[in-house]
Order: structure tokens, then C-alpha cells, then sequence
């Protein structure tokens, strides 16, 4: 890729990165989650039952960072932390009743502002954009 179709594309990833940040962050107001816990909400509904440990593999953090992201979620009572009952030090993490309807409707939210979104293009370029983004989430570090 040419320098200029980089730099293209990061000007442009930015902006469409700030417009669903700021619509985020509009709409999780009365929730107050962040992105990181929206994403821990996301992978324990994927899992089911994730470990505090397995959980910080899957979303990139440190283990401390888990920690508080799932005390914010528990404290708000969107997810469930239970202690292993054969090993004490091991922590069980599931999605409340609270968390799972949360999920659903930040995700039915989400799902709509990119239909809209690609909704100006044509529908080849949809199926282009959508394949070519899935690509490099495989290869994102």
C-alpha cells in the first residue's frame, strides 16, 4: 500500500471510529460500561463461563485490569462471579439475567448504526468492506 492510501486510510478509520464512539458513548449513558466491559459482556455471553484468568487472555489486558473490569460489571450486577468450589482461588464469570438483556439491546443498537451505515454503498462494496474488515481482525494484533 502507497503512503498516501495509508494515510488515507487512517483518517478515515478515525473518523468513523469517533462517530461510534461518541454514538457509544450516547448510548450506554445510562448504563455507564465502558468499551472494554461491553467487551467482556460480549465474550463471557460467547463462552458462557469464562474464568477472571481466561477472560483478561481474551480481551488483551492484564490480569489486574480484568479484575476491575468485572468488579464495575458485578457491582452493576451484569455479570455473575461465583468461586470454584474444588479450587477457591479460581474465579467463574457468568452473564447475569441483567447483563445478557443489556448485551442484546447495545448489540441490536450497534448492528442497526452499521446497516444504516452501509446502507450508502453499493451492495457489492457492502460485501466487499464486510469481508475485507473480517481479514484484518484475524491479523490484528
Amino acid at each position: 500500500m502507497e503512503r498516501q492510501e495509508a494515510e488515507e486510510l487512517f483518517e478515515s478509520t478515525f473518523v468513523l471510529f469517533r462517530s461510534f464512539g461518541r454514538r457509544f458513548r450516547r448510548e450506554r449513558e445510562p448504563h455507564y460500561i465502558t468499551p472494554t466491559q461491553y467487551h467482556a459482556l460480549a465474550l463471557v455471553a460467547e463462552r458462557g463461563t469464562v474464568t477472571l484468568m481466561e477472560l483478561a487472555g481474551l480481551l488483551r489486558v492484564a490480569g489486574p485490569t480484568a479484575t476491575r473490569t468485572i468488579e464495575a460489571l458485578v457491582q452493576k450486577q451484569l455479570l455473575v462471579r461465583d468461586r470454584d468450589p474444588q479450587d477457591r482461588r479460581i474465579v467463574w464469570v457468568r452473564l447475569s439475567p441483567a447483563g445478557a438483556r443489556l448485551l442484546d439491546q447495545e448489540r441490536a443498537g450497534h448492528v442497526q448504526y452499521f446497516q444504516n451505515l452501509l446502507a450508502v454503498l453499493p451492495r457489492e462494496d457492502q460485501t466487499a468492506l464486510v469481508r475485507i474488515m473480517k481479514r484484518l481482525a484475524m491479523v490484528a494484533p
